[in-house]
Protein backbone atom coordinates (compact mmCIF):
# COMPACT_ATOMS: atom_id res chain seq x y z
CA UNK A 1 0.00 0.00 0.00
CA UNK A 2 2.35 2.52 1.16
CA UNK A 3 4.72 1.66 -2.24
CA UNK A 4 1.52 2.66 -4.23
CA UNK A 5 1.18 6.26 -2.46
CA UNK A 6 4.96 6.36 -3.31
CA UNK A 7 4.43 5.98 -7.03
CA UNK A 8 1.54 8.71 -6.82
CA UNK A 9 4.11 11.13 -5.18
CA UNK A 10 6.63 10.90 -7.98
CA UNK A 11 3.87 11.43 -10.61
CA UNK A 12 2.51 14.83 -8.80
CA UNK A 13 6.32 15.52 -8.70
CA UNK A 14 6.35 14.78 -12.26
CA UNK A 15 3.11 16.76 -13.05
CA UNK A 16 0.66 13.97 -14.33
CA UNK A 17 -2.63 15.83 -14.89
CA UNK A 18 -4.64 13.08 -15.16
CA UNK A 19 -4.60 9.73 -12.65
CA UNK A 20 -7.63 6.94 -12.38
CA UNK A 21 -7.50 5.65 -9.11
CA UNK A 22 -9.36 2.32 -9.13
CA UNK A 23 -10.39 1.73 -5.36
CA UNK A 24 -14.58 0.89 -3.47
CA UNK A 25 -12.18 2.32 -0.50
CA UNK A 26 -13.02 6.00 -0.79
CA UNK A 27 -12.60 7.15 2.54
CA UNK A 28 -9.72 6.02 2.98
CA UNK A 29 -8.60 6.98 -0.25
CA UNK A 30 -8.99 10.43 -0.24
CA UNK A 31 -7.66 10.58 3.65
CA UNK A 32 -4.41 9.73 1.93
CA UNK A 33 -4.27 11.51 -0.83
CA UNK A 34 -5.30 14.89 1.20
CA UNK A 35 -2.32 13.76 3.54
CA UNK A 36 0.06 13.61 0.55
CA UNK A 37 -1.85 17.22 -0.80
CA UNK A 38 -0.92 18.67 2.90
CA UNK A 39 2.81 17.73 2.84
CA UNK A 40 3.14 19.12 -0.54
CA UNK A 41 1.55 22.17 0.06
CA UNK A 42 -1.42 21.55 -2.49
CA UNK A 43 -4.45 22.99 -2.28
CA UNK A 44 -6.89 19.86 -1.85
CA UNK A 45 -10.51 19.69 -3.64
CA UNK A 46 -13.03 17.03 -3.77
CA UNK A 47 -16.55 16.43 -5.86
CA UNK A 48 -19.67 14.42 -5.94
CA UNK A 49 -22.87 14.51 -7.03
CA UNK A 50 -24.62 15.55 -3.59
CA UNK A 51 -22.12 17.84 -2.43
CA UNK A 52 -20.74 19.56 -5.61
CA UNK A 53 -16.76 20.46 -5.51
CA UNK A 54 -15.38 21.60 -1.49
CA UNK A 55 -11.77 22.52 -0.37
CA UNK A 56 -10.45 20.82 2.45
CA UNK A 57 -8.49 23.49 4.99
CA UNK A 58 -6.17 22.60 7.41
CA UNK A 59 -5.85 24.35 10.91
CA UNK A 60 -2.51 26.13 10.78
CA UNK A 61 0.20 24.63 13.10
CA UNK A 62 -1.79 21.57 13.48
CA UNK A 63 -2.80 18.48 11.59
CA UNK A 64 -6.74 18.55 12.31
CA UNK A 65 -8.76 19.39 9.64
CA UNK A 66 -11.86 22.62 9.93
CA UNK A 67 -15.25 21.60 8.80
CA UNK A 68 -15.15 21.06 4.99
CA UNK A 69 -16.90 24.00 3.50
CA UNK A 70 -17.56 25.06 -0.30
CA UNK A 71 -15.53 27.50 -1.47
CA UNK A 72 -17.33 30.76 -1.81
CA UNK A 73 -15.85 30.99 -5.48
CA UNK A 74 -17.02 27.89 -6.67
CA UNK A 75 -20.68 28.61 -7.51
CA UNK A 76 -22.79 25.87 -8.14
CA UNK A 77 -20.31 22.33 -8.80
CA UNK A 78 -22.79 20.05 -7.99
CA UNK A 79 -23.63 18.92 -11.99
CA UNK A 80 -20.96 16.88 -13.70
CA UNK A 81 -20.44 19.86 -16.32
CA UNK A 82 -20.81 22.78 -14.19
CA UNK A 83 -17.46 21.56 -12.75
CA UNK A 84 -15.75 20.71 -16.09
CA UNK A 85 -16.74 24.56 -17.23
CA UNK A 86 -15.67 25.54 -13.26
CA UNK A 87 -12.35 23.22 -14.23
CA UNK A 88 -11.82 24.92 -17.60
CA UNK A 89 -12.65 28.43 -17.32
CA UNK A 90 -12.78 29.91 -14.23
CA UNK A 91 -10.09 28.11 -13.18
CA UNK A 92 -7.36 28.89 -15.98
CA UNK A 93 -6.08 32.39 -14.76
CA UNK A 94 -5.57 30.30 -10.80
CA UNK A 95 -1.87 29.30 -10.26
CA UNK A 96 -2.66 27.55 -7.34
CA UNK A 97 -0.85 23.65 -6.84
CA UNK A 98 -4.17 21.87 -6.32
CA UNK A 99 -5.48 18.55 -6.32
CA UNK A 100 -8.87 17.67 -7.57
CA UNK A 101 -10.81 14.58 -6.74
CA UNK A 102 -13.87 13.04 -8.67
CA UNK A 103 -15.66 10.50 -7.13
CA UNK A 104 -17.54 7.99 -9.00
CA UNK A 105 -16.17 9.31 -12.06
CA UNK A 106 -17.09 6.32 -14.34
CA UNK A 107 -20.48 7.02 -13.98
CA UNK A 108 -19.90 10.13 -16.67
CA UNK A 109 -18.24 8.62 -19.00
CA UNK A 110 -21.40 7.75 -20.89
CA UNK A 111 -21.98 11.81 -21.46
CA UNK A 112 -19.48 12.36 -24.55
CA UNK A 113 -18.61 15.83 -23.71
CA UNK A 114 -17.57 14.88 -20.51
CA UNK A 115 -15.01 12.96 -22.05
CA UNK A 116 -13.83 15.32 -24.46
CA UNK A 117 -13.52 17.82 -21.34
CA UNK A 118 -11.28 15.35 -19.56
CA UNK A 119 -9.12 15.27 -22.46
CA UNK A 120 -8.90 19.06 -22.83
CA UNK A 121 -7.86 19.73 -19.25
CA UNK A 122 -5.32 17.51 -19.49
CA UNK A 123 -3.40 19.93 -22.25
CA UNK A 124 -3.34 23.13 -19.63
CA UNK A 125 -3.06 20.95 -15.81
CA UNK A 126 0.13 19.83 -16.68
CA UNK A 127 1.57 23.27 -17.23
CA UNK A 128 -0.01 24.63 -14.32
CA UNK A 129 1.03 21.77 -11.74
CA UNK A 130 -2.91 20.87 -10.67
CA UNK A 131 -4.06 17.39 -10.93
CA UNK A 132 -7.19 16.03 -11.31
CA UNK A 133 -7.82 12.28 -9.74
CA UNK A 134 -10.39 9.92 -11.14
CA UNK A 135 -12.28 7.32 -8.14
CA UNK A 136 -14.39 4.39 -8.99
CA UNK A 137 -14.32 1.35 -7.42
CA UNK A 138 -13.19 -0.60 -10.43
CA UNK A 139 -11.40 0.00 -13.94
CA UNK A 140 -13.66 1.60 -16.48
CA UNK A 141 -12.02 3.38 -19.15
CA UNK A 142 -13.37 4.97 -22.72
CA UNK A 143 -10.92 4.34 -25.67
CA UNK A 144 -10.87 8.07 -26.06
CA UNK A 145 -9.04 8.89 -23.23
CA UNK A 146 -6.95 5.47 -22.87
CA UNK A 147 -3.96 7.45 -23.94
CA UNK A 148 -4.38 10.80 -21.47
CA UNK A 149 -4.86 8.98 -18.22
CA UNK A 150 -2.34 7.02 -15.95
CA UNK A 151 -4.25 3.83 -13.95
CA UNK A 152 -3.27 3.20 -10.34
CA UNK A 153 -5.14 0.27 -8.77
CA UNK A 154 -5.04 1.03 -5.15
CA UNK A 155 -4.59 -1.98 -3.59
CA UNK A 156 -6.71 -3.27 -0.03
CA UNK A 157 -4.86 -2.47 3.69
CA UNK A 158 -2.05 -4.47 3.96
CA UNK A 159 -1.01 -6.26 6.78
CA UNK A 160 0.85 -2.93 8.71
CA UNK A 161 -2.37 -0.97 7.94
CA UNK A 162 -4.70 -3.61 9.67
CA UNK A 163 -2.40 -3.62 12.21
CA UNK A 164 -2.83 -0.31 12.95
CA UNK A 165 -6.30 -0.63 12.87
CA UNK A 166 -6.37 -3.85 15.42
CA UNK A 167 -4.03 -1.90 17.50
CA UNK A 168 -7.15 0.86 18.24
CA UNK A 169 -9.78 -1.62 18.71
CA UNK A 170 -7.03 -3.26 21.17
CA UNK A 171 -6.45 -0.32 23.29
CA UNK A 172 -4.20 -0.44 25.64
CA UNK A 173 -6.00 -2.63 28.21
CA UNK A 174 -5.58 -5.73 25.66
CA UNK A 175 -2.41 -7.68 25.22
CA UNK A 176 -2.19 -10.71 22.76
CA UNK A 177 0.98 -12.70 22.00
CA UNK A 178 2.37 -12.04 18.11
CA UNK A 179 1.31 -15.33 17.27
CA UNK A 180 -2.41 -15.07 17.72
CA UNK A 181 -1.90 -11.24 16.07
CA UNK A 182 -0.78 -12.51 13.03
CA UNK A 183 -3.37 -15.09 12.75
CA UNK A 184 -5.63 -12.64 13.59
CA UNK A 185 -4.14 -10.06 10.54
CA UNK A 186 -4.12 -13.14 8.02
CA UNK A 187 -7.80 -13.49 9.25
CA UNK A 188 -8.69 -9.84 8.36
CA UNK A 189 -6.85 -9.62 5.18
CA UNK A 190 -8.93 -8.89 1.57
CA UNK A 191 -11.18 -7.04 3.66
CA UNK A 192 -11.50 -3.09 3.36
CA UNK A 193 -10.51 -1.01 6.37
CA UNK A 194 -13.61 -0.18 7.51
CA UNK A 195 -14.90 -4.21 7.35
CA UNK A 196 -11.96 -5.06 8.98
CA UNK A 197 -13.05 -2.67 11.68
CA UNK A 198 -16.58 -4.16 12.52
CA UNK A 199 -14.71 -7.64 11.60
CA UNK A 200 -12.26 -7.05 14.68
CA UNK A 201 -15.06 -5.51 16.66
CA UNK A 202 -17.88 -7.84 16.74
CA UNK A 203 -14.56 -10.45 17.65
CA UNK A 204 -14.10 -8.84 20.90
CA UNK A 205 -17.24 -8.13 21.41
CA UNK A 206 -18.24 -11.84 21.03
CA UNK A 207 -15.17 -13.22 22.58
CA UNK A 208 -12.06 -11.00 22.83
CA UNK A 209 -9.45 -10.52 20.84
CA UNK A 210 -6.91 -12.27 22.93
CA UNK A 211 -9.10 -15.81 22.27
CA UNK A 212 -8.65 -18.15 19.22
CA UNK A 213 -12.02 -18.46 18.44
CA UNK A 214 -11.59 -14.62 17.41
CA UNK A 215 -9.61 -15.36 14.25
CA UNK A 216 -12.78 -17.64 12.87
CA UNK A 217 -15.36 -14.98 13.39
CA UNK A 218 -13.08 -12.62 11.61
CA UNK A 219 -12.83 -14.70 8.85
CA UNK A 220 -16.11 -15.50 8.97
CA UNK A 221 -16.75 -11.58 8.17
CA UNK A 222 -14.96 -12.50 3.98
CA UNK A 223 -18.32 -14.54 3.34
CA UNK A 224 -20.01 -10.93 2.04
CA UNK A 225 -16.91 -10.61 -0.15
CA UNK A 226 -17.57 -13.84 -1.80
CA UNK A 227 -21.17 -13.59 -1.94
CA UNK A 228 -20.63 -10.34 -3.67
CA UNK A 229 -18.34 -12.27 -6.30
CA UNK A 230 -20.91 -14.17 -7.71
CA UNK A 231 -18.06 -16.66 -8.98
CA UNK A 232 -16.63 -18.10 -5.61
CA UNK A 233 -19.02 -20.02 -2.96
CA UNK A 234 -18.08 -19.59 0.73
CA UNK A 235 -18.25 -22.95 2.72
CA UNK A 236 -18.84 -23.19 6.16
CA UNK A 237 -17.26 -26.20 7.16
CA UNK A 238 -17.83 -28.11 10.81
CA UNK A 239 -15.39 -32.05 9.49
CA UNK A 240 -12.10 -31.98 10.98
CA UNK A 241 -9.46 -33.87 9.85
CA UNK A 242 -8.74 -36.58 12.81
CA UNK A 243 -12.63 -37.38 13.69
CA UNK A 244 -14.66 -36.48 9.98
CA UNK A 245 -11.76 -38.75 8.12
CA UNK A 246 -10.99 -42.34 8.11
CA UNK A 247 -7.85 -43.54 7.41
CA UNK A 248 -5.33 -41.52 5.20
CA UNK A 249 -2.60 -41.39 8.11
CA UNK A 250 0.05 -39.97 5.14
CA UNK A 251 -2.18 -37.19 3.76
CA UNK A 252 -3.26 -36.15 7.30
CA UNK A 253 0.30 -36.27 8.24
CA UNK A 254 1.31 -33.76 5.25
CA UNK A 255 -1.57 -31.70 5.70
CA UNK A 256 -0.85 -31.40 9.69
CA UNK A 257 3.19 -30.47 8.37
CA UNK A 258 2.61 -27.59 6.04
CA UNK A 259 -0.39 -25.97 8.20
CA UNK A 260 3.34 -25.35 10.25
CA UNK A 261 4.42 -22.35 7.06
CA UNK A 262 1.56 -19.91 8.30
CA UNK A 263 3.50 -19.47 11.74
CA UNK A 264 5.11 -16.11 12.58
CA UNK A 265 8.76 -17.93 13.07
CA UNK A 266 8.09 -20.13 9.72
CA UNK A 267 7.72 -16.88 7.51
CA UNK A 268 11.37 -15.36 9.84
CA UNK A 269 13.13 -18.52 8.40
CA UNK A 270 11.96 -18.17 5.15
CA UNK A 271 9.61 -20.80 4.65
CA UNK A 272 7.38 -20.69 1.72
CA UNK A 273 3.62 -21.60 2.72
CA UNK A 274 2.22 -24.79 0.38
CA UNK A 275 0.30 -23.83 -3.44
CA UNK A 276 -1.49 -26.58 -3.57
CA UNK A 277 -2.52 -30.34 -3.94
CA UNK A 278 -3.82 -32.97 -6.25
CA UNK A 279 -6.39 -35.43 -4.81
CA UNK A 280 -7.06 -38.28 -7.39
CA UNK A 281 -8.79 -41.27 -6.15
CA UNK A 282 -11.80 -43.96 -6.63
CA UNK A 283 -14.97 -41.81 -6.45
CA UNK A 284 -16.60 -41.67 -3.04
CA UNK A 285 -13.15 -42.00 -1.05
CA UNK A 286 -13.47 -38.65 0.74
CA UNK A 287 -11.25 -36.17 -1.73
CA UNK A 288 -13.85 -33.46 -0.65
CA UNK A 289 -14.20 -34.40 2.46
CA UNK A 290 -10.72 -33.91 2.95
CA UNK A 291 -10.14 -30.42 1.34
CA UNK A 292 -13.34 -29.11 3.34
CA UNK A 293 -11.36 -30.64 6.40
CA UNK A 294 -8.04 -28.79 5.25
CA UNK A 295 -9.83 -25.42 5.99
CA UNK A 296 -10.99 -26.08 9.34
CA UNK A 297 -7.48 -27.48 10.04
CA UNK A 298 -5.83 -24.42 9.37
CA UNK A 299 -8.51 -21.59 10.32
CA UNK A 300 -8.68 -20.94 6.68
CA UNK A 301 -12.36 -19.90 5.08
CA UNK A 302 -12.84 -22.34 2.03
CA UNK A 303 -13.72 -21.55 -1.02
CA UNK A 304 -15.17 -23.59 -4.07
CA UNK A 305 -14.59 -22.29 -7.72
CA UNK A 306 -17.61 -23.52 -9.71
CA UNK A 307 -16.53 -23.71 -13.34
CA UNK A 308 -20.10 -23.78 -14.47
CA UNK A 309 -20.38 -20.34 -13.28
CA UNK A 310 -17.44 -19.00 -14.91
CA UNK A 311 -18.68 -19.57 -18.44
CA UNK A 312 -20.68 -17.10 -20.12
CA UNK A 313 -21.92 -16.78 -23.74
CA UNK A 314 -20.70 -13.44 -24.04
CA UNK A 315 -17.51 -13.25 -25.75
CA UNK A 316 -14.47 -12.26 -23.10
CA UNK A 317 -17.06 -13.16 -20.15
CA UNK A 318 -15.59 -16.27 -19.17
CA UNK A 319 -11.97 -14.92 -19.38
CA UNK A 320 -13.19 -11.66 -16.91
CA UNK A 321 -15.08 -14.24 -14.88
CA UNK A 322 -12.15 -16.58 -13.50
CA UNK A 323 -9.48 -13.38 -13.46
CA UNK A 324 -12.25 -11.81 -10.98
CA UNK A 325 -12.28 -15.38 -8.67
CA UNK A 326 -8.75 -15.62 -8.55
CA UNK A 327 -8.46 -11.47 -7.69
CA UNK A 328 -10.87 -12.35 -4.83
CA UNK A 329 -9.18 -15.32 -3.64
CA UNK A 330 -6.16 -13.84 -3.47
CA UNK A 331 -8.05 -10.55 -1.64
CA UNK A 332 -8.97 -13.03 1.67
CA UNK A 333 -5.65 -15.00 1.18
CA UNK A 334 -4.73 -17.22 3.19
CA UNK A 335 -7.76 -19.01 2.13
CA UNK A 336 -8.25 -23.04 0.73
CA UNK A 337 -9.64 -22.76 -2.51
CA UNK A 338 -11.22 -26.07 -3.63
CA UNK A 339 -11.69 -26.96 -7.50
CA UNK A 340 -14.07 -30.09 -7.25
CA UNK A 341 -13.97 -32.70 -10.04
CA UNK A 342 -11.44 -30.63 -12.11
CA UNK A 343 -11.15 -33.24 -15.25
CA UNK A 344 -14.84 -31.82 -16.17
CA UNK A 345 -14.52 -28.89 -15.81
CA UNK A 346 -11.23 -27.92 -17.07
CA UNK A 347 -10.89 -30.40 -20.35
CA UNK A 348 -8.72 -28.82 -22.73
CA UNK A 349 -10.99 -30.95 -25.67
CA UNK A 350 -13.03 -29.05 -28.10
CA UNK A 351 -11.90 -26.01 -28.77
CA UNK A 352 -13.37 -25.34 -32.22
CA UNK A 353 -16.65 -25.56 -30.84
CA UNK A 354 -16.56 -23.27 -28.20
CA UNK A 355 -14.28 -21.32 -29.77
CA UNK A 356 -11.46 -21.12 -27.54
CA UNK A 357 -12.98 -20.38 -24.53
CA UNK A 358 -12.50 -23.41 -22.31
CA UNK A 359 -8.55 -23.26 -23.28
CA UNK A 360 -8.08 -19.97 -22.37
CA UNK A 361 -9.49 -20.22 -18.98
CA UNK A 362 -7.49 -23.13 -18.56
CA UNK A 363 -4.56 -21.10 -19.57
CA UNK A 364 -5.27 -18.76 -17.11
CA UNK A 365 -6.03 -21.47 -14.06
CA UNK A 366 -2.59 -22.75 -15.18
CA UNK A 367 -0.11 -19.52 -15.64
CA UNK A 368 -1.81 -17.89 -11.82
CA UNK A 369 -1.22 -21.50 -9.83
CA UNK A 370 2.30 -21.19 -11.31
CA UNK A 371 3.12 -17.72 -10.78
CA UNK A 372 0.83 -16.72 -7.74
CA UNK A 373 2.04 -15.26 -4.55
CA UNK A 374 -0.01 -15.06 -2.29
CA UNK A 375 -1.10 -17.72 0.28
CA UNK A 376 -3.58 -19.30 -1.58
CA UNK A 377 -4.04 -22.91 -1.00
CA UNK A 378 -5.59 -25.02 -4.24
CA UNK A 379 -7.44 -28.68 -3.75
CA UNK A 380 -8.17 -29.59 -6.63
CA UNK A 381 -9.90 -33.25 -6.72
CA UNK A 382 -10.10 -35.36 -9.95
CA UNK A 383 -11.42 -39.14 -10.75
CA UNK A 384 -10.48 -39.86 -13.85
CA UNK A 385 -6.60 -38.81 -14.45
CA UNK A 386 -7.19 -39.74 -18.49
CA UNK A 387 -8.72 -36.31 -18.72
CA UNK A 388 -5.79 -33.90 -16.90
CA UNK A 389 -3.44 -32.30 -19.33
CA UNK A 390 0.54 -33.53 -17.99
CA UNK A 391 0.63 -29.55 -17.55
CA UNK A 392 -1.54 -29.52 -14.36
CA UNK A 393 0.13 -32.43 -13.16
CA UNK A 394 4.10 -30.81 -13.17
CA UNK A 395 5.61 -29.80 -9.91
CA UNK A 396 5.15 -25.99 -9.73
CA UNK A 397 1.59 -26.10 -9.82
CA UNK A 398 1.15 -29.04 -6.83
CA UNK A 399 2.99 -28.87 -3.99
CA UNK A 400 2.11 -32.82 -3.91
CA UNK A 401 -0.11 -35.35 -5.70
CA UNK A 402 -1.93 -37.75 -3.47
CA UNK A 403 -3.82 -40.78 -4.66
CA UNK A 404 -6.39 -41.79 -2.42
CA UNK A 405 -7.32 -45.78 -3.31
CA UNK A 406 -10.46 -47.64 -1.49
CA UNK A 407 -10.01 -48.19 1.89
CA UNK A 408 -8.25 -51.15 3.57
CA UNK A 409 -10.05 -53.08 6.00
CA UNK A 410 -8.69 -51.03 9.18
CA UNK A 411 -9.52 -47.71 7.22
CA UNK A 412 -13.10 -49.08 6.75
CA UNK A 413 -13.27 -50.07 10.35
CA UNK A 414 -12.46 -46.72 11.11
CA UNK A 415 -14.79 -45.44 8.94
CA UNK A 416 -17.77 -47.69 10.49
CA UNK A 417 -16.65 -45.61 13.30
CA UNK A 418 -16.51 -41.94 12.34
CA UNK A 419 -19.93 -42.47 11.01
CA UNK A 420 -21.56 -44.38 13.77
CA UNK A 421 -20.58 -41.73 16.29
CA UNK A 422 -21.49 -38.95 13.81
CA UNK A 423 -25.15 -40.60 14.09
CA UNK A 424 -24.75 -41.20 18.07
CA UNK A 425 -24.70 -45.03 17.95
CA UNK A 426 -21.94 -45.90 20.25
CA UNK A 427 -22.98 -49.47 21.04
CA UNK A 428 -20.53 -51.39 18.43
CA UNK A 429 -17.26 -51.40 19.92
CA UNK A 430 -16.02 -54.44 17.50
CA UNK A 431 -15.55 -53.17 14.02
CA UNK A 432 -13.60 -56.34 12.82
CA UNK A 433 -16.86 -58.24 11.23
CA UNK A 434 -17.80 -55.20 9.50
CA UNK A 435 -14.53 -55.01 8.25
CA UNK A 436 -14.41 -58.02 6.04
CA UNK A 437 -17.80 -57.90 4.99
CA UNK A 438 -17.74 -54.55 3.61
CA UNK A 439 -14.79 -55.19 1.60
CA UNK A 440 -13.93 -53.12 -2.02
CA UNK A 441 -16.36 -50.45 -0.43
CA UNK A 442 -15.61 -47.24 -0.23
CA UNK A 443 -16.37 -44.43 2.36
CA UNK A 444 -19.43 -42.92 0.74
CA UNK A 445 -21.15 -46.78 0.40
CA UNK A 446 -20.12 -47.52 4.18
CA UNK A 447 -22.02 -44.21 4.95
CA UNK A 448 -24.79 -45.59 3.09
CA UNK A 449 -24.88 -48.49 5.14
CA UNK A 450 -24.96 -47.13 8.11
CA UNK A 451 -27.81 -44.75 7.16
CA UNK A 452 -30.00 -47.85 5.88
CA UNK A 453 -29.16 -49.52 9.22
CA UNK A 454 -30.61 -46.72 11.20
CA UNK A 455 -33.81 -47.08 9.12
CA UNK A 456 -34.09 -50.68 9.80
CA UNK A 457 -33.04 -50.35 13.81
CA UNK A 458 -35.98 -47.32 13.28
CA UNK A 459 -38.45 -49.81 12.15
CA UNK A 460 -37.83 -52.69 14.30
CA UNK A 461 -37.75 -50.60 17.67
CA UNK A 462 -39.32 -46.91 17.56
CA UNK A 463 -39.44 -46.12 20.45
CA UNK A 464 -35.46 -46.79 21.64
CA UNK A 465 -33.86 -47.56 18.20
CA UNK A 466 -30.61 -49.24 18.24
CA UNK A 467 -27.96 -49.60 15.77
CA UNK A 468 -27.22 -53.28 15.82
CA UNK A 469 -24.51 -55.42 14.16
CA UNK A 470 -27.00 -57.33 12.00
CA UNK A 471 -28.51 -53.78 10.71
CA UNK A 472 -25.27 -53.08 9.36
CA UNK A 473 -24.28 -56.54 8.10
CA UNK A 474 -27.89 -56.97 6.53
CA UNK A 475 -27.48 -53.34 4.88
CA UNK A 476 -23.99 -54.28 3.67
CA UNK A 477 -25.26 -57.50 1.92
CA UNK A 478 -27.70 -55.62 -0.39
CA UNK A 479 -24.80 -52.72 -1.94
CA UNK A 480 -23.02 -53.66 -4.66
CA UNK A 481 -19.51 -51.51 -5.20
CA UNK A 482 -18.87 -49.24 -7.89
CA UNK A 483 -15.20 -50.99 -7.14
CA UNK A 484 -16.86 -53.56 -8.73
CA UNK A 485 -19.10 -52.32 -11.37
CA UNK A 486 -16.48 -50.24 -12.78
CA UNK A 487 -13.70 -52.67 -12.09
CA UNK A 488 -12.18 -51.83 -15.54
CA UNK A 489 -11.95 -48.05 -15.18
CA UNK A 490 -10.60 -48.27 -11.18
CA UNK A 491 -8.25 -51.42 -12.21
CA UNK A 492 -6.47 -48.95 -14.91
CA UNK A 493 -6.41 -46.07 -12.28
CA UNK A 494 -5.05 -47.73 -9.60
CA UNK A 495 -2.08 -48.83 -11.96
CA UNK A 496 -1.54 -45.20 -13.39
CA UNK A 497 -1.93 -44.06 -9.58
CA UNK A 498 0.50 -46.79 -8.64
CA UNK A 499 3.72 -44.87 -10.17
CA UNK A 500 2.51 -41.30 -10.68
CA UNK A 501 1.04 -40.23 -7.51
CA UNK A 502 1.74 -40.20 -3.48
CA UNK A 503 -0.30 -42.79 -1.90
CA UNK A 504 -2.70 -41.01 0.76
CA UNK A 505 -2.48 -44.31 3.51
CA UNK A 506 1.00 -45.67 4.48
CA UNK A 507 -1.05 -49.55 4.56
CA UNK A 508 -1.37 -50.29 0.50
CA UNK A 509 -4.44 -52.08 -0.28
CA UNK A 510 -3.80 -55.16 -1.58
CA UNK A 511 -6.97 -56.23 -2.26
CA UNK A 512 -7.73 -57.29 -6.03
CA UNK A 513 -11.05 -56.66 -7.62
CA UNK A 514 -12.12 -60.04 -8.93
CA UNK A 515 -15.41 -60.49 -10.40
CA UNK A 516 -15.65 -63.93 -12.43
CA UNK A 517 -13.08 -66.19 -12.76
CA UNK A 518 -13.61 -66.50 -16.37
CA UNK A 519 -11.05 -66.65 -18.30
CA UNK A 520 -9.46 -63.89 -19.87
CA UNK A 521 -11.40 -64.34 -24.25
CA UNK A 522 -14.40 -64.93 -22.61
CA UNK A 523 -14.43 -61.58 -20.48
CA UNK A 524 -13.77 -60.21 -23.43
CA UNK A 525 -16.77 -61.64 -25.30
CA UNK A 526 -18.91 -61.02 -22.89
CA UNK A 527 -18.20 -57.16 -22.45
CA UNK A 528 -21.06 -54.53 -22.86
CA UNK A 529 -20.57 -51.67 -25.32
CA UNK A 530 -20.30 -49.52 -22.14
CA UNK A 531 -17.78 -51.55 -20.49
CA UNK A 532 -15.87 -51.71 -23.83
CA UNK A 533 -15.97 -48.13 -23.63
CA UNK A 534 -14.75 -47.89 -20.23
CA UNK A 535 -11.91 -50.14 -21.17
CA UNK A 536 -9.93 -48.00 -23.13
CA UNK A 537 -8.03 -46.01 -20.32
Amino acid sequence: MEKTFEDLKYMLDANYPLIYLASPEYGRIIQKVRSIAYRKDYIFHTWDLVDGLQTHKKEENTNKLKEVKKHSNHGETKSPDSLMEFLLKGNKENSDREIFIIEDAHKQFRDEKFVVQLRKITQYFKVLNKHLLLLSPFFKLPVELEKYVTVINMPLPDKSDLERRLNVILGKETEINEDLKKLLLDAAAGLTDAEADLAFRLAKVKVGLDKKEAIKIVAGEKEQIIKKSGILDYYQVNEKLDTSVGGLDSLKQWLKQRSKAFERKAKEFGLKEPKGMLLLGVPGTGKSLTAKSIANEWNQPLLKLDIGKVFQAEVGSSENNIRNAIHTAEAIAPCVLWIDEIEKGLSTGGGEKDGGTNSRVFSTILTWMQEKTKPVFVVATANNISNLPPELLRKGRFDEIFFIDLPTKKERENIFEIHLKKNGQNNITDFKQLGEKSKYFNGAEIEEVVKEAMFRAYIENNEKPIVKLSHLIKASELIVPLAITMKTKIDGLREWASTRARPASSDKNEEELITEKNNEKTKKKNLTKREREEDIF
